[in-house]
């Protein structure tokens, strides 16, 4: 099984519970992408501001942009953010909303000028700002008929896997009668893989994660400038993943094919009177990721010509030291047919919660940009490299390199590198009143998988007085890929289902400021 498509599974019922360094490497992603963050100023030019300064942005985005401020300055930026999701699942269609209020940015910039004159350093400007990075608060579910296999073939795929760590899973999956032997050996559903059953996949995730930074910039002869940051993230992750299956069990002949001498035909054992049933199973899996880490960052902003910016910045990974918690619930009822509304038997197994701390390192980041100025407005530009398949974890308090070392190789062959792109224009209507549009494209971190992810942004900035001003901007993001409730062997000959995801989220966003 490629862990590729483990990374896009909505509820990872093949793994979790019983191997969360599976389930890690999809947070490898989760904890190191920023998707959020800024001002309203910021945002409404696409977050294009590597070569862009006087934004109380600069502090987290290219900190020689605070070489730019002629005075202190002060923001606090409020947001509501909006995710709505619609699920295709075997021809049906599901969609989910989930919206919510929060402070996305709050800085200040101390302005400490240096020379009156028209040569050397102007200025040594300090920032500090909170930011949030990203946010998880989201709920995609889809649902459908599935005529082509069943959950317990991938469950069956993993303890034959592991056989040799797995051995109490298989005990429960028996004891459960969702699970029998073949006669030659390995393991084989009692659910019936091509009879149609009714799936329904449920996630709901909440959670942030945030960085606060201490910035300094500094303007050399207004030419070139130059800043460096230091960044203390911290975050928090929840997950609440359902999977269900509704369905029949197999036929005494398609019982007999796999195993003739199976205690299922026997009609003195007790596992006798379980086919030929209708089921429902419930996979419920529960996950809390809390972690906090450090990063820095350099950058500079080169004047060639008073019209054109050029900056570049260099992003250090961020060490995170992270705690997880987990538990996973495994439930199956069997009824005499598909009407009854009482079930004859019920079988269920509570895995224990478990921890589990590591430390993640995730990749480094470096960007280019460009600005040029016109006499009402301007457009700015920037390009993002990260390569994320260099992100790694090591365990905290254990000297297990081998599970290390394989654990990165997974993460090789799952992500890649990616170029992201954004651009951004500002029109001064009036002395007072400017517009603003933007537009990102995100590069695509999965390797032999789908996923489109771009965001569209307007904005609008109001000069309320000599010291105040507001600004206001939309962000709409849109995210097209496809999730796999669980994966199955080429063994059972039968393809792995696939639910098409449209994730779309809008960011409306206040940033209100004073300068001093």
């Amino acid at each position: 099984m490629k862990i590729k498509n483990i990374l896009f599974t909505s509820l990872l019922v093949s793994s979790l519970g019983f191997n969360a360094h599976a389930q890690t490497t999809d947070d490898a992603l989760n904890f190191s992408q920023e998707l959020n963050g800024g001002t309203a100023r910021m945002k409404g030019l696409g977050n294009a501001k590597t070569a862009l300064g006087g934004d109380i942005s600069s502090i987290t985005g290219n900190p020689a942009g605070l070489g730019f401020f002629g005075q202190s300055d002060i923001s606090i930026t409020a947001n509501y953010n909006n995710a709505r999701n619609r699920g295709d699942y075997f021809g049906s269609s599901v969609s989910r909303n989930k919206g919510r209020f929060g402070i996305d940015h709050a800085g200040v910039v101390f302005h400490f000028p240096k020379n009156e004159g028209y040569h050397g350093w102007q200025n040594f400007n300090v920032g500090f700002s909170y930011e949030n990075t990203n946010t998880f608060n989201n709920n995609v579910r889809y649902e459908g008929i599935n005529p082509d296999n069943t959950i317990v073939s991938a469950y069956s795929d993993d303890i034959e896997a592991g056989r040799a760590r797995w051995g109490s899973f298989a005990n429960d999956m028996i004891g459960m009668r969702l699970l029998e032997e073949f006669s030659t050996g390995g393991f084989f559903p009692i659910t019936n893989e091509t009879g149609e059953k009714r799936q329904v996949s449920d996630i709901l995730t909440t959670g942030f994660n945030s960085r606060s930074a201490l910035a300094f910039g500094g303007n050399y002869n207004n030419k070139l400038y130059i800043g460096g940051t230091i960044g203390f993230t911290a975050f928090r992750y929840e997950t609440s993943s359902q999977f269900s299956e509704y369905g029949w069990t197999k036929t005494a002949g398609d019982v007999a094919q796999d195993n003739p001498n199976s205690t299922f035909l026997d009609p003195t054992h007790q596992n006798n009177g379980y086919l030929n049933k209708s089921y429902d199973l419930l996979d419920d899996y529960y996950q809390i990721s809390e972690g906090s880490g450090f990063d820095f960052k350099i950058g500079a902003i080169y004047k060639p010509t008073l019209d054109w910016n050029i900056g570049a910045t260099i992003t250090s990974p961020t060490w995170l030291a992270i705690d997880d918690y987990y538990d996973n619930y495994i439930g199956v009822s069997y009824y005499q047919d598909g009407n009854a509304s009482t079930a004859f038997a019920e079988h269920d197994v509570t895995y224990a919660p478990s921890s589990y701390t590591y430390m993640q390192i995730t990749p480094w980041k470096f960007s280019l940009g460009a600005s040029k100025f016109f006499g009402r407005g301007l457009i700015t530009a920037d390009a993002e490299y990260i390569d994320y398949s260099t992100v790694k974890r090591r365990v905290i308090g254990a000297n297990n390199p081998s599970l290390e070392n394989e654990w990165d190789a997974l993460v090789k062959e799952s992500y890649q590198s990616v170029v992201n792109f954004r651009v951004g224009g500002e029109f001064l209507f009036t002395n007072a009143i400017s517009g603003r549009a933007g537009f990102n494209y995100f590069g695509n971190p999965y390797q032999g998988a789908d996923n489109t992810q771009y965001s569209g942004s307007l904005g609008l900035g109001f000069k309320l007085s000599n010291t105040l001003y507001l600004d206001l901007a939309v962000v709409h993001l849109v995210n097209d890929y496809s999730v796999t409730p669980y994966t199955v062997d080429e063994f059972w000959n039968t393809p792995t289902p696939m639910a098409n995801i449209k994730h779309q989220r809008t960011n409306a966003v206040l940033t209100f400021g004073a300068k001093f």
